[in-house]
């Protein structure tokens, strides 16, 4: 087999029901292509993962931890031992139409660069609604997802639209990008370790995107324990890059997220928080 260009990493942990079904779309996807490379990097699964990643053929390979770790510690172990140039990160939680790669490679040579990390577009699969178009950062510097609101993707999109981060459950960038920046910080636990690479690619000069041809289904947050240190996540996140995000992010983002969290309130009115609300109008009424 020759040295693979693009290495997928999915970092796995119990839930084989949904690993069931991610597997067949991807394998479905990658028909014919003889450059890609799947590593699954199992944490400590208990649930009959294990041995169902020991019958995958080529081009799956899989490393079995035998001590628990972390969504980070485990996506920079499956990058520690892959070859591609482009590296991959995708959720297990996922379902992957034939064209979604395509678009996200295309996205690293046709937008302006120095390009960091390229996304896509999320759907949660039972609803049908918006996941993921993009994260911006509001005055309250709790990273949003811009979209979640909406029952269906916008229409009249750009091919790429740009971002100040985006979200690993389906992204990619160059190694050389990646290493550059120290990879994942492994000290997040399931949560903020991929805003924070994108922030320490964005103040390094690279430019974030979403490639909007590429729309993919998330089983949003399938993973066991997936929001258990959301508070200590964001703790970390906001001392590390409060700053930053303060003096450059939200300005640029101010008017996006207002727009976004006002109408997720409009739609979910029991997850207005007063104090976010009156920023965000405050936001909106002077954008500048």
């Amino acid at each position: 087999m020759p040295k693979p260009r693009i290495s997928i990493i999915m970092a796995v942990y119990n839930r084989l029901d949904i690993t069931r079904l991610c597997l067949p779309t991807l394998d479905a996807s990658l028909a014919g292509r003889d450059d890609v490379e799947i590593i699954i990097v199992d944490d400590c699964s208990t649930d009959g993962t294990r041995d169902f990643l020991r019958d995958l053929p080529p081009p799956y390979r899989f490393i079995l931890r035998e001590t628990k770790g972390n969504f980070a510690i485990n996506n920079n172990l499956g990058v520690q031992t892959s070859g591609g140039d482009i590296l991959v990160f995708l959720n297990n939680d996922t379902e992957l139409p034939a064209d979604w790669l395509k678009p996200m490679l295309v996205a690293l040579d046709a937008c302006p660069g120095p390009v960091g990390m390229v996304g896509n577009l999320q759907l949660i699969p039972d609803t049908g609604r918006v996941d993921h178009l993009g994260v911006v950062f509001p005055p309250w510097l709790t990273p949003l997802h811009v979209g979640q609101h909406r029952r269906r993707l916008p229409k009249g999109l750009p091919r790429f639209s740009e971002w100040n981060a985006v979200t690993a459950a389906c992204c990619l960038c160059r190694r050389d990008t990646f290493e550059e920046v120290g990879g994942f910080d492994e000290a997040y636990i399931n949560g903020c370790e991929d805003i924070d690479l994108c922030l320490k690619m964005k103040q390094a000069g690279y430019r974030h995107y979403t490639a909007n041809e590429s729309v993919i289904l998330h089983h949003k947050g399938a993973s066991p324990g997936r929001k258990k240190h959301n508070d200590v996540n964001l703790d970390r996140l906001r001392s590390r890059w409060s700053d930053y995000m303060i003096g450059d992010l939200v300005p640029q983002d101010r008017h996006r997220a207002a727009v976004s969290y006002l109408l997720g309130v409009a739609s979910r009115p029991t997850k207005a928080k007063p104090v976010r609300t009156i920023q965000a109008l405050t936001a909106l009424m002077n954008p500048f």
